[in-house]
Formats: C-alpha cells, sequence, structure tokens
C-alpha cells in the first residue's frame, strides 16, 4: 500500500488538500513564527532550516500523528500538526494517521473480539451497547446483541476503508441491529464523528 507523497515543490495548499483528501484531517502548516504559512508558497520556501532536503516524501499512514508531525519536521524542517476534520481542534497525538487496512466483522465473532481487532486495526476504542445502552458482556456474539428482531443477519461484513465514524457506526446498526459508538484510543470522549478512519487500499 503507497502511502501519500510529498514534494517540496508543492504548494502549501496543494498538500492540505491532498492530506484532506486522503486521511480526512486537516494539516496545519507554520513558518518561523508559528504563524500559519501563506497557502500560495512552495513547501521549499517554508521551511526553517536552509539544510534540510525538500526532495520527495512519502506519508506513511500507520504512524501515529505525532510521529508524522515529527518526521515531517526531520526531512522538510517544517511544523506541521494534524487537526480534526473541522479544524477545531488538534487531532489525538496517539492516533494513526490513517490505517489502510480493511477489518472483517462477523456475527459469530465475540464482542470482546471485535473490540480488540478494532483497536489493533485502527487505535480507535470501539463500545458495544445493548437495548439498556449499557455495556455488553465482552463474551457475548455480536449477532445475540441486535437491538431489532427484524436485524438477524449473522454474517461476515467488511469495514468500508473509505467510511468516516458515523458512516461506520452507522452502518453497523443497519446490519446488525447493534449500536457501537466509536472513542479516543484513551477512552475518555467520543471521537469526532467526521473523519475518516479508514483509508482504501487503491
Amino acid at each position: 500500500m503507497e502511502g501519500l507523497k510529498v514534494d517540496g515543490r508543492m504548494k502549501v495548499k496543494t498538500l492540505k488538500e491532498n492530506f484532506k483528501k486522503f486521511f480526512g484531517y486537516t494539516l496545519r502548516v507554520y513558518n518561523t513564527q508559528n504563524h500559519f504559512v501563506d497557502e500560495e508558497l512552495l513547501l521549499a520556501n517554508v521551511r526553517q532550516d536552509d539544510d534540510k532536503k525538500t526532495g520527495e516524501f512519502t506519508i506513511n499512514p500507520d504512524w501515529r500523528i505525532d510521529e508524522f508531525e515529527k518526521e515531517f519536521m526531520d526531512v522538510f524542517a517544517i511544523k506541521v500538526q494534524v487537526a480534526t476534520a473541522d479544524d477545531s481542534a488538534l487531532a489525538d497525538n496517539a492516533l494513526k494517521v490513517i490505517s489502510g487496512k480493511s477489518l472483517k466483522v462477523d456475527g459469530r465473532m465475540k464482542v470482546k473480539t471485535v473490540r480488540e481487532a478494532f483497536k489493533a486495526t485502527y487505535g480507535f476504542c470501539l463500545k458495544v451497547y445493548n437495548t439498556q445502552n449499557h455495556f455488553v458482556d465482552d463474551d457475548a456474539l455480536i449477532s445475540a446483541v441486535r437491538h431489532t428482531d427484524d436485524i438477524d443477519k449473522s454474517g461476515e461484513i467488511s469495514i468500508n476503508p473509505e467510511w468516516t465514524i458515523d458512516e461506520f457506526e452507522k452502518k453497523i446498526m443497519e446490519t446488525y441491529g447493534v449500536k457501537v459508538q466509536v472513542y479516543t484510543p484513551d477512552e475518555s470522549k467520543l471521537a469526532d464523528n467526521n473523519i475518516k478512519l479508514f483509508w482504501g487500499n487503491n
């Protein structure tokens, strides 16, 4: 799987647009005064160290956000920060920039297995609820948790790498009749519904 290529001859505007398209996040780019840079500038003209190379750089989608930001500074001498899709706050540094892996869910899987696989694949915590809106027993099967009797599928479903968090949550409800919510890695709050968790294999 290829990552997103960045070149010193790219405009800041192009980089930000590509980053948003590929990963769903907003990318903030700063100058030496820690202000947002002119988006018409080339990346090569933004760097904060003239000795740094401005050649090609490939963003590894398996990097955590803090790893990506550090690597960008090391290679281009440019300070960047990853923000949420609506640019209202900085993204959680512990998240992966994005994961290109597809995860299959089966109604015969235990809730615990699904939650562990989801965390391992995407970095986020997954919470599964029963009809009383309480967390379900981790040893329950997904097919036994469903909220509506008219949905009794227990087959396999592949998580689409292009789904946003809210699309993923709705799809699980539609397919299995199971309420799930995606939380940040430390489980302290709900994740931003508008970001793409998954980057499809192209």
